[in-house]
């Protein structure tokens, strides 16, 4: 794992986008490693240092709190080589569970890399549900098995 990652929760997960698109259906979509785009938004009405986070597939899924989003965003804004990817989904284990993302960053160029427990999560299982197959993974911790 590289020495200078470090692990980063987003806020503001639960709302949807100004266009539309669903953050909580791009969430569920993301997996472990995938990357993610920090993008600043100097012109937010709401918060002129806010830094969005962009998934792979160009949906805003969140953005950074305020006091990351100002030490960060400066950093992107004097040219650091800022990158991150997903480190895990809160929430994806559990079905209609409100999700959240924690991401692995990485501000010295470098890719950022996954810790061992979050690459053996990454491995998603189906889950049987009513109306059918959901895209989230099953949970597959004590008191799953047979009764």
């Amino acid at each position: 794992m590289g020495w200078n990652d470090f692990s980063l929760p987003a806020i503001g997960e639960r709302h949807d986008n100004e266009d539309g698109t669903s953050r909580q259906a791009e969430l569920a979509l993301c997996r472990p490693g995938e990357e993610v785009r920090l993008v600043r938004e100097p012109e937010n009405p709401h918060d002129r240092m806010a830094v969005a986070v962009v998934s792979c597939r160009g949906i805003k899924v969140g953005y950074l709190k305020r006091d990351r989003a100002v030490w960060i965003g400066s950093k992107i804004d004097r040219g650091y080589d800022v990158r991150a990817i997903v480190e895990r989904v809160k929430g994806s284990h559990l079905l209609d569970a409100m999700l959240g993302l924690v991401m692995r960053v990485n501000m010295d160029g470098e890719e950022p890399e996954l810790s061992f427990s979050a690459a053996v999560r990454s491995k998603p299982a189906l889950r049987l549900h009513p109306i059918g197959l959901t895209s989230r993974p099953a949970y597959t911790g004590p008191g799953t098995g047979p009764a």
